[in-house]
């Protein structure tokens, strides 16, 4: 009953002409409501416009022009209406015709009444009942259904074997973490022990320094003294009448011999001296240049948690013309190459790259730790890393360790680690001014980091050589690109 009032009441409140709420509702004197505008224009189009010959839309209910009043409560009730949420059966009827949405329109992809059925908006479209319609779409979201349920299977062993890699790795970085705090635990406990015992060294130093002042400053005040008196003793005896001075004349000049200095005073710093240059030999490194340490310690001194910069090579690498690109000139010294704008003519040897702007070291290495540093001195894109001596020379290959090359390099404006399948952009606080590259070959890794803060530019790892002969590398692509050696 709920229901079907509900509904008396939205159909008093609808226009019958216009079929919506009713908008600035008049009554006419039939006692039937309308938009005023709706009726205005109703009467509008009235054909015989003569008083007395209007009809009442709804009753044709004969009645002047004009003849209509405002209904106040009537819109106030339309807009208490429009408030109301609707029910069931008002969400299944058509807004526009108030009829139920039995129908669906395929091409339109909506729930329409008959009325809208044959209306001109949807009377050359595929329209079907909407059970058929839902049943249609029901078997689509099956089957996409399906095929998601899928590819979440597919994933979720994605997901489980990422959480076990990452905590495996979050244990390995964590097993560094404490290694790493403990290596520099008892660095710094050495260096504490060394500070402390040379410290001592310098103090007892300092009081030898302090004993050995006081004794010469009081043997220093004793002969002082005594000179004083010889002195005084002889500007007496130069004043003496000659019978006194002549007496005893020769033991007066023995004894002021005597009392001359006994020595050098000024052996004793000297000895000082050399006691402070004999502390400077015995401790060199307290002397070795900020720069120096700097130097050893980015060269390996920490790296892969080992101090093993002994047995780190920096290697003398020059340039193997034989395998330059025509285009690539190389320096007297083979220690620079530049990019340059146009090709030489030079012997088609088998180890000559021919497609690609790139040339190898002459050095190879087959075995231990090396490095060496090499300064973009302009050029926008470039790279520099190890090949394999294997690596493609005729035609165009990748710049991946697919293809037997571990480099890093300036594309444009960007650096990258020329990885595979995909190129790993790296992410600098500031642009490396040299390159150092790391190769150690029992352990299968590269690393090319910032020559001058040490930053890690990019580490490949995980490789093993087979024993193969590994080249510098160097790759030019751009005019006008100058790369040197720099160590």
């Amino acid at each position: 009953m709920a229901s079907s009032s509900s509904t008396d009441v939205g159909e008093e409140a609808t226009c019958p002409i216009c079929l919506g709420y009713l908008t600035d509702p008049v009554t006419l004197d039939c006692g039937h409501n309308f938009c005023r505008d709706c009726i205005v224009k109703y009467f509008d189009t009235w054909e015989p416009m003569q008083v007395g010959d209007l009809e009442c839309p709804v009753c044709k209910a004969r009645m002047q022009r004009g003849n209509f009043r405002p209904n106040w409560q009537l819109a106030n009730i339309v807009e208490k209406i429009k408030l109301l949420p609707p029910n069931k059966e008002e969400k299944d009827l058509c807004k526009k015709h108030k009829e139920k949405l039995h129908l669906f329109c395929k091409e339109d992809e909506e729930l329409v009444c008959w009325v809208c059925e044959r209306s001109p908006e949807h009377k050359s479209h595929t329209v079907v009942l909407k059970e058929e319609a839902a049943q249609e779409y029901k078997t689509l979201i099956c089957d996409r259904l399906e095929h998601l349920k899928r590819e979440r299977e597919k994933i979720l062993p994605y997901e489980a074997n990422i959480g076990e890699e990452s905590n495996s790795l979050l244990k390995l970085t964590e097993t560094e973490r404490q290694n790493t705090l403990e290596r520099f635990k008892q660095l710094h406990q050495f260096l504490e022990k060394q500070e402390k015992h040379l410290l001592n060294e310098i103090e007892e130093m300092e009081k030898e320094i302090t004993r050995r002042r006081e004794e010469q400053l009081a043997r220093l005040s004793d002969e002082l003294s005594s000179l004083e008196r010889s002195i005084r003793e002889m500007e007496e005896k130069s004043q003496q009448p000659a019978s006194e001075l002549l007496q005893d004349i020769r033991r007066t000049l023995q004894r002021c011999e005597r009392r001359g200095t006994s020595g050098n005073p000024l052996t004793f710093p000297l000895e000082l001296k050399r006691e402070i240059s004999k502390f400077r030999a015995a401790n060199p490194f307290l002397y070795v240049g900020m720069e120096k340490i700097k130097d050893a310690l980015l060269s390996g001194l920490l790296q892969k948690g080992k101090f093993w910069v002994k047995d780190q090579i920096q290697a003398n690498v020059t340039l193997d013309p034989d395998t330059a690109h025509p285009c690539l000139i190389l320096s007297k010294d083979r220690k620079s190459v530049r990019r340059g704008s146009k090709c030489q003519v030079l012997s088609n040897y088998p180890e000559r790259f021919s497609d690609m702007p790139c040339v190898l070291g002459r050095e190879g290495f087959t075995a231990g730790r090396h490095f060496w540093e090499v300064t973009a001195e302009s050029g926008i894109s470039w790279a520099v890393g190890v090949a394999r001596k294997s690596v493609e020379r005729k035609g165009y290959f990748s710049l991946s360790p697919k293809g037997g090359i571990w480099a890093v390099g300036k594309w444009l404006d960007k650096y990258w680690a020329w990885t595979s399948p995909y190129n790993f952009p790296l992410s600098l606080s500031e642009e490396p001014k040299r390159i150092r590259v790391t190769l150690d070959y029992e352990e299968g890794y590269v690393s090319l980091s910032d020559a001058d803060s040490g930053a890690e530019l990019y580490t490949f790892s995980g490789t093993s050589f087979s024993g193969e002969t590994l080249l510098p590398f160097f790759f030019l692509w751009k005019n006008e690109t100058h790369l040197r050696i720099s160590c």
